[in-house]
């Protein structure tokens, strides 16, 4: 052993830095072979997260020891890379070495974290076979491991069976009891205790923040003899959880010493409240940001609709990682502006940044919403591997993104693909096919669903009665509408009416259709009764359409295609007078037209074309092919349709 040279490798504060250590310490072999020397380097590129450094070094040790072997396992387990870790250990046991009893409760944290009960109680049995079952941190580990795999009955009679416990021992079995949702028996515990530490209160006192009950955390917390920052950031948490933002206030107020984590969870607290303005004041004092900081107040704003808020604080940010890009991107796509998230995600080709599932499914959102299949392919080309291809959730996206991309065909390919398929994934393509005029398709696949003992929600219903709407199956709709409310105890909602109403409407059924609205358990809102004023426009029902639209007025007066459409169903009875007073109400009340808008897809950038909108460099090019086009149409026979 060199202790300079310990001291120096120890002393290293980057990966970078102990890269160059490790490459001049190569040179001199002897020093590069010392186990300690080695043991240290494990330790240090695990703690930078480079495992695969770690594990490049121990692949050069000829014959490693426990403890190298240790080192490395641990290594995995603390960079949360579980399976790694397990996996090393079933390699390890190979080899004649004598395992430790560090090695152990590594693996059976690792165990622990996957909740893999299985494998753990494999460990268990080596535990008990090879004589660990004495050593109190084995013991301890393995407490944890039963309490996360939520076996709490063998938890408790591992403990019981224990000769030495600890007060690690018992906070184990408080904590689990408690995140088992057993707070009594987790009391019983802390009451019978021998000793308490600082830990012991503050895990009682997560149990019953879990369970809700404030009254009684705030109780125990105020008999604490000694309060550290962790039981006043539960405190903290714990109020914000049940939304009482006033209590979470008063107790950060008194706390004597905040760190970043304090402070976030008052910001997170506040924007799940929707107290933007009070999560902003927060955000704003706050003296010292991390990157969460930020990722949370930006989804605040995401979550709260205000997406140029959003924006104005993305750019900001001294620094960006996956998550607020992801975020940000997902943002635009969830409030309708899929043009905005994929002009951000050309800035985010920049950065040397891989992207997760997440951020993949918000860009194949906003390519859905503007129908681009080149873009979103291209996306798929680049982006989405084996391992993202794993995820159902992708999946299910591509199987949404394509179909609203007009490809019903690679819709169905990627469906037949995902395995094994979930309630989303058969919803998600029932409403495509649907969608698609495919209405017996749709029905085939959810009686298919129903066989394979998936049961479906108000999402699935409204995919099949949305198939029953577009292939005019009337008393197959009416069928599913009752099926829903008596068979499956689901309540419809504005949408699932809206669907009856307009697959009622179009053939004709307006009455069956006014007295479904009047007979709703929910005030309809305008979905419900614009489908029915569509109705009135195609079966020529003015005394309806004027019912209808009545209502509509009162909902969203400044909505211009309600007023059209009324006109037009006067202008078609022949009522002039009647079109006359409702162009002389859209006068009055000021309504304007909503501006209408296209996009085009060329060589994967998107053109969005805005009615009356002449900010465009081309806009002039634009026009005089749109004026040649005119008319080369009326030359070749074509009258233009007013």
């Amino acid at each position: 052993m060199n202790p300079p040279i310990l001291h120096i490798i120890h002393n290293c504060k980057t990966l970078k830095s102990l890269k160059s250590i490790h490459a001049r310490l190569l040179i001199d072999s002897s020093v590069a072979s010392s186990e300690f020397v080695i043991n240290k380097l494990l330790r240090l590129y695990s703690r930078f997260g480079a495992t695969d450094y770690a594990h490049k070094v121990f692949d050069e040790i000829t014959q490693p020891n426990a403890y190298l072997w240790t080192s490395l396992i641990h290594g995995y387990v603390e960079n949360r890379q579980y399976d790694e870790a397990f996996s090393l250990f079933i390699q390890m046991r190979r080899e004649p070495i004598s395992v430790l009893n560090f090695t152990i409760s590594s693996v059976l944290k690792a165990l622990a974290r996957l909740t893999r009960f299985k494998g753990g109680q494999a460990v268990y049995g080596f535990v008990l076979k090879y004589g660990f079952g004495f050593d109190l941190i084995v013991q301890n580990a393995v407490l944890d491991l039963f309490m996360r795999c939520r076996k709490v009955d063998t938890a408790r009679q591992a403990f019981d069976e224990m000769c030495e416990k600890d007060i690690v021992s018992w906070n184990m079995m408080i904590s689990g009891y408690g995140n088992n949702d057993r707070v009594d028996i987790a009391r019983k515990f802390f009451d019978r205790m021998p000793e308490r530490n600082v830990v012991s209160w503050t895990s009682m006192i997560c149990g019953y923040v879990k369970a809700g009950d404030m009254a009684e955390a705030q109780v125990l917390f105020d008999s604490m003899p000694v309060k550290d920052l962790a039981s006043w950031n539960v405190m903290v948490s714990g109020y914000m959880d049940i939304g009482d933002c006033v209590n979470a206030r008063i107790i950060f107020g008194k706390m004597p010493i905040h760190d970043t984590g304090s402070w976030n969870i008052m910001i997170s607290g506040f924007c799940k409240a929707g107290e933007l303005e009070s999560a902003k004041d927060f955000f704003d004092r706050m003296p010292n940001k991390n990157v969460i900081s930020w990722g949370i107040m930006l989804d605040g704003y995401i979550k709260n609709g205000d997406t140029n808020g959003a924006r104005c604080l993305f750019d900001q940010m001294p620094m960006k990682n996956l998550v607020t890009w992801s975020t940000m991107i997902g943002g635009y796509a969830r409030n309708g502006q899929p043009l905005k998230a994929l002009e951000l995600f050309e800035r985010f080709k920049e950065q040397d940044i891989k992207p997760d599932e997440t951020f993949i499914l918000g860009v194949i959102s906003a390519c859905s919403q503007l129908g681009i299949i080149d873009a979103a392919e291209s996306i798929i080309h680049n982006y989405v591997g084996p391992s993202l291809l794993s995820d159902l959730r992708v999946f299910t996206s591509l199987i949404d993104m394509y179909a609203k991309c007009g490809s019903i065909e690679k819709a169905l390919q990627m469906f037949e693909m995902a395995h094994p398929k979930d309630l989303l994934c058969y919803s998600t393509m029932i409403a495509a096919l649907a969608n698609h005029g495919l209405g017996r398709d749709a029905i085939f696949l959810f009686d298919k669903m129903q066989r394979a003992n998936i049961k479906p929600d108000s999402v699935t219903f409204l995919g099949v009665l949305t198939a029953c709407n577009h292939g005019g199956l009337v008393d197959e709709g009416r069928k599913y509408f009752k099926q829903m409310t008596e068979e499956f105890g689901i309540q419809p909602s504005e949408k699932h009416y809206a669907c009856v109403v307009d697959l009622l409407g179009r053939v004709g059924c307006l009455e069956e259709a006014y007295n479904l609205i009047r007979n709703m358990p929910i005030a309809p809102h305008s979905v419900v009764w614009g489908a029915l004023l569509a109705a009135c426009r195609v079966h020529c029902n003015v005394q309806l359409a004027e019912v209808a639209a009545a209502e509509l007025f009162k909902i969203e007066p400044d909505n211009s295609g309600n007023y059209i459409l009324l006109s037009n169903i006067y202008a078609a009875a022949g009522r002039w007078s009647s079109v006359a007073k409702v162009r002389a109400k859209i006068r009055e009340h000021r309504v304007r037209k909503n501006r209408g808008s296209s996009w085009i897809e060329l060589s994967h950038v998107v053109h969005e074309f805005v009615m009356g909108d002449m900010s465009r460099t081309d806009s002039d090019s634009i026009s005089l092919i749109l004026y040649l086009l005119g008319e080369d149409m009326k030359l070749s026979g074509y009258l233009i349709d007013s």
